[in-house]
């Protein structure tokens, strides 16, 4: 690999930004990057929008470089390789539309290169919610023995702190590190994409050290969808799980014991939900949730929904998995 020695000071960075259908927030954006104390070298905003609304806000901002997407929705990893592709710095930085960056925020992502064993560096994104700062301390961007991935990514331990995996609205990555491992893998549709934690696996399987600096701040002001559903709904359970399954295999192997692991909780969490239902029918436990709706049937849908992805996510992996060692051969 041709590791990036360079001294923060004299990095060079591409700021990437994936957009689908958000002019008026990529507006924002972009306005909140033009106010860093530290300028990127370049900013690049890729539009997957089926219209020109997007490339007119980015025209009213010179030197930033607009970039289409023709794929259209769900497609924000293919957006985030082009401009990777089209990136120059040494390091690229990811930031989402609806995530606006504080002053500092470029300053405080590049101090942790100092150190040359750091490929990749994130920070907190703060979504205005109490008690946000203190949740999850402990698992900030954990992947657990079990399987899980934890977030927290909005929480501040006060320090920089080794992490697994980065979230995609704050992270930044050496350029030679991220094409190293081929750059950003799509293939991961729906609105939980995964690629994001793809990308940060790949450099934790390589051995390669990712840091966490709560003081390098978005502030996430979690624009509507875009695109149909919402937030959180069934179709987000359904690709949760079917896109991390696909990723474990095809980043670790299916003979890795991530996979069976991630299988396994999800078979321990079914197994929870089937023993509320019962108690439930037998009167023991409420039916009926706030909102005065059936508690039972919205579980059982919901593990169906989970394990219809898990399974689909192995038959997804498996071929991806072959097609990237082919490739690599």
């Amino acid at each position: 690999m041709s590791e990036a020695r360079n001294q923060p000071d004299r990095l060079t960075v591409s700021v990437v930004v994936p957009t689908y259908r958000r002019p008026e927030f990529v507006r924002e954006c972009l306005r909140h990057l033009s106010a860093l104390r530290t300028p990127p070298t370049e900013a690049l905003v890729v539009d997957a929008s089926p219209d020109d609304r997007t490339r007119a806000v980015v025209g009213e901002w010179p030197g930033v470089t607009y970039l289409r997407n023709d794929l259209g929705a769900s497609t924000t990893p293919e957006s985030r390789n082009i401009g990777l592709q089209a990136a120059t710095g040494d390091v690229v930085a990811f930031v989402d539309d609806d995530a606006y960056v504080d002053p500092d925020w470029l300053d405080e992502l590049i101090s942790c290169y100092a150190d040359p064993e750091v490929f990749g560096v994130g920070g907190r994104i703060v979504n205005g919610q109490s008690g946000e700062d203190r949740e999850g301390l402990d698992r900030i961007g954990r992947l657990l023995p079990d399987g899980r991935l934890m977030g927290y990514f909005a929480a501040d331990p006060g320090r920089v702190i080794d992490v697994d995996h980065l979230l995609g609205a704050n992270m930044s990555f050496r350029r030679a590190a991220l094409s190293d491992v081929g750059g950003v893998h799509g293939g991961y549709p729906g609105p939980c994409i995964c690629e994001e934690t793809d990308i940060s696996l790949r450099q934790r399987a390589l051995g390669r050290r990712l840091v966490f600096n709560p003081r390098a701040v978005v502030r996430h002001v979690s624009a509507p969808y875009a695109i149909k559903g919402d937030r959180f709904d069934r179709r987000w359970h359904f690709y949760a799980r079917r896109n991390q399954q696909a990723m474990f295999i095809r980043v670790f192997g299916l003979g890795s014991p991530y996979p069976a692991r991630l299988a396994g909780t999800l078979l321990r969490e079914l197994k929870m939900r089937c023993a509320y239902v019962a108690r439930a029918l037998a009167g023991r436990v409420p039916e009926l949730d706030h909102r005065g709706r059936l508690r039972s049937p919205a579980i059982v849908l919901r593990s169906v929904i989970e394990l219809s992805g898990l399974v689909v996510g192995t038959a997804a992996g498996i071929p991806q998995r072959r097609s990237e060692l082919q490739e690599k051969q």
